[in-house]
């Protein structure tokens, strides 16, 4: 199974909320795509993943490591119950503040709500980072995702480098403009 693979499917074991909160969250950081509500944003993600797959060993490997980094930086803090401390804190304050009749009394049941689901949301992100940890320690590891990128084929890296060098160097405007149109197509 290729890592992206992997990926998608720990990703769709998860609950529904889950998944939500990872596509929003990488499919408007990560990807830049803000204008997707969080339900169209778990489209967009399963769609990245099915494209990723598509590809190269190469182009696995380094969707792997984008969205392992991504996923990682974004969400890491939610597997342990420090992670926790900050939201729970802010619910409170919103509360607190709505209750002196301050202006966060519009955002006060939201709050109540988030900070009443808060138990249930830790348990389901601890259970998630406790698979999240295995799948990496397994598959998704960076040698594992080492030894899948040597694998793939040394020469298609090579030209794709002597091409984008020659665009680079080159004294022609349009080349350019080419460079970076093939640098964002190769990653």
């Amino acid at each position: 199974m290729s890592p992206i693979q992997a990926i998608k499917d720990w990703y769709v074991s998860l609950d529904n909320e889950l998944q939500s909160d990872i596509a929003y969250m990488f499919v408007s950081l990560t990807l830049g795509d803000r204008q997707f509500a969080p339900a169209a944003a778990v489209r967009r993600l399963l769609q990245w993943f099915d494209v990723r797959s598509e590809g190269t060993e190469h182009e696995d490997a380094l969707a792997a490591v984008t969205f392992r980094a991504s996923f990682e930086y974004i969400f890491a803090e939610r597997f342990t119950g420090a992670g926790w401390i900050f939201p729970e804190q802010t619910f409170k304050d919103v509360i607190r503040e709505a209750a002196e009749g301050k202006e966060a009394s519009k955002i006060a049941t939201s709050a109540f709500r988030l900070l009443r689901s808060l138990p249930d949301r830790r348990t389901k992100w601890k259970e998630a980072g406790e698979n999240w940890n295995a799948l990496v320690n397994s598959t998704i590891n960076d040698d594992a995702l080492r030894q899948l990128d040597t694998r793939s084929v040394p020469g298609e890296r090579l030209r794709a480098g002597a091409r984008l060098k020659k665009l680079l160097t080159s004294r022609n405007p349009r080349d350019g403009a080419l460079a970076r149109r093939f640098w964002r197509h190769r990653c």
